[in-house]
C-alpha cells in the first residue's frame, strides 16, 4: 500500500507542476461556470422548467459529456505513455513494485485529480442554497454519479496510456472509446427492439446520470460503471505486463 501511495503522490506532483494542470483546471471550471450561469439565467425566466439547476448541471446537457470525454484522456494521457516514451517507465518497472501496484497508483492519482477539478464546483451548491432552498440528496447521487462514472472514464483513459507509446495517441485512443459508450446512449432511445432496447438501456450512461441527479440510484448502473472500471483497469494491467516481456 505504501508503494500505491508513492506512486500516486509522485503523479499528483508532476501533474501540477506542469503548466497543462493549471490550463486545464482552469479551463474546466470556467466552460462550468459559465454553463452553470447559463442555466440559472434560463431557470429564472418566466414560465420556466422548475427542474433543479443541480439536476440539469450534473449531465442533463451536452456540455457535462463534452468535458467529461476531454477531460479524462487529458488527466490520463501521460500516466504511461509518456513514461515509455522518456523511458521512465522501464525504470518504475525494475523497481521493487508489483505491476499491480504502479497501475493502482497511477490509477489513484489520476482519481485525486480528477476530485480536486471537481471539488470547487461545491461552490453551486452552497450559492444555490443562499437564495433559496437547496435539497441535498440529489445533489449528493449527483455527485456520486460524477465519481462512479469518471471512475468508468479515467479507467478507459489508463488502459490507452499504457497501450500507447505517445500521449497524444493515447488521449485519441480513450476519446474514441468515451465516445462510443456516449453514442450507446443515444442509441438506446433510437432502438425499437424490444431486446436491444434493454441492452442499451442497461449501458445508458446518459440515462443513468440523470437519474442520480433526480437522487434515484439505481444498483445496476452502479455495477455497470464499477465493472467497467475493473475490465479497463484489468486491461491496463495486460498492457503494462505485455510492455513487461516485448
Amino acid at each position: 500500500m505504501r508503494a500505491v501511495l508513492a506512486i500516486a503522490k509522485k503523479e499528483i506532483l508532476s501533474f501540477f507542476f506542469t503548466p497543462m494542470a493549471y490550463i486545464v483546471v482552469a479551463s474546466f471550471l470556467v466552460m462550468n461556470g459559465f454553463i452553470f450561469s447559463v442555466i440559472l439565467a434560463a431557470l429564472s425566466q418566466p414560465g420556466s422548467s422548475s427542474a433543479s439547476p443541480m439536476a440539469i448541471f450534473f449531465g442533463g446537457t451536452m456540455f457535462f459529456w463534452i468535458y467529461m470525454i476531454l477531460m479524462a484522456p487529458v488527466v490520463t494521457m501521460r500516466l504511461g505513455a509518456e513514461e515509455r516514451k522518456s523511458g521512465t517507465l522501464e525504470t518504475l518497472m525494475t523497481a521493487p513494485v508489483s505491476d499491480v501496484e504502479v497501475v493502482a497508483g497511477k490509477y489513484l492519482g489520476a482519481l485525486a485529480l480528477y476530485g480536486a477539478i471537481w471539488l470547487p464546483t461545491l461552490l453551486y451548491g452552497w450559492i444555490l442554497s443562499r437564495f433559496s432552498p437547496v435539497d441535498w440528496g440529489p445533489v449528493w447521487t449527483g455527485y456520486l454519479g460524477v465519481v462512479v462514472v469518471g471512475m468508468f472514464f479515467l479507467a478507459v483513459g489508463l488502459f490507452t496510456s499504457f497501450a500507447s507509446r505517445n500521449q497524444v495517441v493515447a488521449a485519441i485512443m480513450a476519446f474514441g472509446v468515451l465516445v462510443l459508450l456516449i453514442t450507446l446512449s443515444i442509441l438506446s432511445i433510437l432502438a425499437t427492439d424490444p431486446f436491444w432496447k434493454g441492452v442499451l438501456e442497461y449501458v445508458d450512461l446518459w440515462g443513468a446520470m440523470q437519474n442520480f441527479a433526480r437522487g434515484m440510484v439505481d444498483s445496476r448502473q452502479l455495477v455497470y460503471c464499477l465493472s467497467g472500471t475493473g475490465l479497463f483497469l484489468a486491461l491496463a494491467y495486460q498492457a503494462l505486463q505485455a510492455r513487461r516481456w516485448a
